[in-house]
């Protein structure tokens, strides 16, 4: 017989005996019941209906794991009323630095992926033909109902009928959390009063510092050498919500935007997950903001992309090269053209010395700290180093 066979056998066992004692000697559904129900365990569900639901959620050996925690914590002094064996979830975002943590919430037994929302499909391409965004797409993906995905307009229920519906709607999900990762809407405290645990954001600085919606490219910009994300219970005011947990890790010379949402992508949603579960069991404690501590992201425009070749210092153009490095990318004027930088790195050893002086000097050298450069021309292929400077800056 198969190990799951096995498995399978023995959940099936065991719901069977816990059924006969709820009918039998349970305190709360048995035949002493009208004397001792609400006495004894102070979880909701009871223990015994929490064990079947284990049982069916996570099978014998996690079952057994979980029932155990459970019951020693079910005593009359114990502080947690409400303790399911798994968490509903309604999760908002609309852009590709979500997909992981949705994928994660969609595939881990400890959490019930209710509903999805994410922003309107947009028109694309040639003809603008309406392209749903990528949270949607890896909803369909993951096998989530259409009925369980909204794109709504408007999100306000004061001043948008369409939304005044939809609020009602999902107050009748019982949800446990929100979790909001890159939504792009303002979400109002009507409905993020609405789950039974905590709306939750994942927010990318290690809070209070770097509030808004640009903190990756920020921390970068400012060359800060520890970066990270906290999870935070949110309210009506932006990033101002307390603290549930912060994850950091170091940023080497070298890291760009790129590896920051690389590192939030393998390792981020796990850590949701857990602090997720660790929070609703009362392991993790809210923690208010230090107010005097307290930074924020400038809006990026279009001339924070626009650097100087010889007039701003290497130290400049580099922190900007790492912001960008995705999106939209750093350009310069030349020859009254505008030049792309695709790839920059630099020597570590000689970087220090040479951080204060521009990428060209005086004499048309290359700074001595510059490792490899391309640069894309305006209506042209991508050059190496030798090609630009030998067909632009030498002559």
């Amino acid at each position: 017989m198969k190990f799951y066979q096995i498995d399978k056998f023995f959940t099936l066992v065991s719901i069977w005996l816990i059924k006969i004692y709820q009918k039998t000697l349970s305190p709360d559904k048995g035949i002493f019941s009208y004397r001792l129900k609400g006495t004894v365990c102070v979880h909701e569900p009871h223990c015994s209906q929490y064990s079947i639901n284990a049982f069916q959620r996570y099978g014998f050996i996690k079952w057994l794991r979980k029932t155990m925690d459970r019951v020693s914590r079910c005593t009359p002094a114990s502080q947690t009323k409400y303790d399911p064996d798994h968490y509903r979830v309604i999760f908002f975002s609309s852009a590709p630095i979500g997909v992981p943590f949705l994928e994660k919430l969609a595939s881990d037994p400890r959490f019930e992926l209710v509903w999805v929302v994410t922003q309107p499909d947009k028109p694309a391409g040639r003809g603008l033909h309406l392209q749903p965004n990528i949270i949607k797409t890896t909803a369909q993906k993951i096998g989530l109902p259409e009925e369980k995905i909204f794109t709504p307009e408007k999100i306000n229920p004061d001043k948008s009928p369409e939304w005044k519906i939809f609020y009602e709607n999902i107050k009748k999900q019982n949800a446990d959390f929100f979790v909001v990762i890159a939504y792009g809407k303002i979400i109002p405290q009507s409905v993020l009063d609405i789950p039974r645990i905590a709306p939750i954001n994942v927010h990318g600085s290690i809070l209070p510092e770097y509030r808004w919606a640009s903190p990756i490219q920020s921390v970068l910009l400012d060359e800060k050498t520890e970066t990270g994300i906290t999870i935070m219970a949110m309210d009506a005011t932006l990033d101002t919500g307390d603290i549930i947990s912060i994850l950091k890790f170091p940023l080497s010379l070298s890291d760009t935007s790129r590896e920051i949402i690389s590192a939030i992508q393998s390792k981020w949603p796990d850590f949701l997950a857990d602090s997720l579960e660790e929070f609703a069991k009362g392991h993790l404690i809210r923690k208010a903001q230090e107010e005097s501590k307290a930074t924020f992201c400038t809006k990026i425009e279009k001339e924070d992309w626009l650097i100087s070749i010889d007039w701003d210092p290497l130290q400049k153009v580099f922190s900007k090269y790492k912001a960008f490095i995705l999106r939209p990318k750093i350009f310069f004027i030349y020859q009254d053209k505008s030049f792309i930088i695709e790839w920059l790195s630099v020597s570590p050893e000689i970087y220090e010395k040479n951080k204060s002086t521009p990428l060209i000097d005086s004499s048309r050298n290359l700074n001595p700290a510059i490792n490899e450069i391309t640069i894309k021309p305006e209506g042209k292929k991508t050059m190496d180093r030798p090609s630009f400077l030998n067909g632009y800056i030498k002559n």
